[in-house]
């Protein structure tokens, strides 16, 4: 196997390192606002790990302001070869193969109390801070989760699963 992709199959296999980016997201999600009825979904939360792993869509989250918001990873760039939509454009079928993945990280992520649920929803524990040690794609990806947390907390459930185009399971 190439060297970069033995790389990103290591980390998509790390259900350590999907426990932070959810817990990264949750920390996002809730930062921004000091609204008590708004609620994290397990909508919101099967979303992160197939946007933040992808190397390409994790790219164009990263690339954006936090106040340029969600919909602006769906605009064109010019100086990329395709619209930057087409990272999330087969999201539903990145939920599916991923979900395994996505609720062992969930798991550990609420065993390790980064995450607690109650009711339904979930909340963000600890305070989130990347250590220093952390190697360069890890941030990117614990980064790149808190930011569309943070977009997602601005936007009511069905507008954020709406801009990112995930159908509901049958």
């Amino acid at each position: 196997m190439e060297k970069s992709l033995l790389q990103e199959y290591e980390i998509m296999q790390n259900s350590a390192l999907g426990a932070n980016a959810l817990w990264a997201f949750a920390h996002g999600f809730f930062s921004e606002k000091q609204d008590t009825e708004k609620k994290l979904t397990l909508w919101h939360m099967v979303s992160v790990l197939p946007l933040v792993y992808q190397k390409t869509s994790r790219k164009v989250i990263l690339k954006r302001q936090v106040t340029s918001g969600l919909r602006s990873i769906l605009d064109r760039d010019p100086k990329i070869s395709i619209a930057q939509n087409e990272a999330i454009f087969n999201i539903n079928e990145r939920i599916h193969a991923m979900e395994k993945r996505t609720f062992r990280s969930l798991n550990i992520a609420i065993t390790c109390q980064l995450i607690s649920i109650g009711d339904g929803y979930f909340s963000s524990l600890p305070p989130f801070k990347i250590p220093r040690n952390t190697s360069l794609e890890t941030k990117e990806i614990l980064k790149a989760a808190n930011k569309l947390g943070r977009w997602a907390g601005e936007m009511s459930d069905f507008e954020y699963l709406t801009v990112l185009g995930v159908k509901p399971l049958l």
